[in-house]
């Protein structure tokens, strides 16, 4: 059976594609947007010019400054371009909004030509880090070891995992519009200072697209808790995954508690709310999570279900300049004038419900 859903990013949402688009060749940014280039229609135009093989030569030396350049020289692309004749407007393969000025690389959402959309694959990895927490018992003693625990001994090995019976789809591509830029950093809790920007591509917040849940598996073919990999039944994983966000807001509203500031009263104000709907939510037809890039160590991992104790020891050997007794000590947060966003929350709910 195939349920169908909606999928609403409650705030901006970047799944990257591994690219980047370089700041000194790729796209030259003006009057709040990212002009992305044509590289092949600059060069045959470039070509067509008198004294062409200068002119590229001259280009190419452009580019090359840049990169060894300082970033107060990092418009000179444009320059170049326009003391040439050339409106770059004319050569973008497209534009798409800057929530502020950009004069760095911009690491790309993954899209199906020129549309943004969420794989599967990331957001099945978001259920399935739930449904661990959720099946999990307060033993630690076995994850001491573990390099990559997937949840191994609750659903199988590999070909015996019985979340193959769990099918997620791709949703389907946003509109193109969806899409911006915008800059990420490290927010750290207990100062308030920032980290170097790092500039991504987006599906801003209030967007919405649909994709599909399927389950395949026999009545008798998985043990009764899990259910809700049996037709009929796929429901049951929006109070799973509930659970799941509604501790780990209740999480990060603690950390917050601890480091209130200017910078963070906005988060806390957002996560107040969130934690309401998560509460409020019809646990037969919708659920909030979390998926993409930005998200904190509790987002991301089973820490909710381990002991203080456990994620200190976890704190101390693989990270060893951290805090044990306070971490996460930073997030990744987007800013747009004087507003702050955290990334990555998603409501999803049955296509039929609103």
């Amino acid at each position: 059976m195939t349920m169908k859903l909606k999928l609403e990013t409650l705030t901006a949402v970047n799944v990257g594609n591994g690219e980047i688009a370089s700041q000194f060749s790729d796209y030259v940014y003006d009057g709040g947007f990212v002009y992305y280039l044509n590289h092949d229609l600059l060069l045959r135009e470039l070509g067509e010019k008198p004294k062409s093989e200068e002119i590229i030569e001259e280009f190419v030396k452009v580019v090359q400054s840049q990169a060894k350049g300082s970033s107060g020289n990092r418009m000179r692309l444009k320059d170049f371009l326009e003391k040439n004749g050339l409106d770059y407007k004319k050569y973008a393969l497209r534009k798409i909004p800057a929530r502020e000025r950009i004069t760095e690389q911009i690491q790309l959402h993954i899209k199906s030509g020129s549309q943004p959309y969420i794989p599967g694959s990331s957001l099945k990895g978001a259920i399935r880090t739930a449904l661990i927490s959720f099946f999990l018992d307060s033993s630690e003693e076995g994850l001491k070891n573990k390099r990559k625990y997937i949840g191994q001994d609750l659903f199988g090995e590999f070909g015996e995992d019985v979340l193959k019976c769990l099918l997620v789809s791709d949703t389907l591509p946003f509109e193109e519009e969806d899409l911006e830029v915008a800059v990420f950093s490290r927010l750290n809790l207990k100062n308030q200072k920032s980290s170097i920007p790092i500039v991504k591509e987006v599906i801003r917040r209030g967007s919405a697209s649909t994709f599909t849940v399927k389950t395949k598996a026999e009545k008798n073919q998985v043990k009764e808790d899990f259910a809700f990999l049996q037709a009929g039944k796929e429901d049951s994983l929006f109070e799973i995954i509930n659970k799941y966000s509604r501790k780990n807001i209740e999480i990060e509203l603690e950390l917050l508690s601890r480091s209130r500031g200017e910078e963070t009263k906005e988060i806390e104000d957002f996560y107040t709310t969130l934690l309401q709907r998560v509460e409020n939510a019809d646990h037969a037809k919708e659920a909030y999570l979390r998926i993409g890039s930005g998200k904190t160590f509790f987002d991301n991992t089973i820490g909710q279900k381990l002991s203080k104790q456990f994620i200190a020891d976890l704190v101390r050997k693989n990270f060893r300049k951290a805090d044990p007794n306070f971490f996460p000590k930073t997030w990744s947060v987007i800013r747009e004038n004087l507003s702050t966003e955290v990334p990555g929350w998603v409501r999803i709910a049955k296509e039929d419900y609103a």
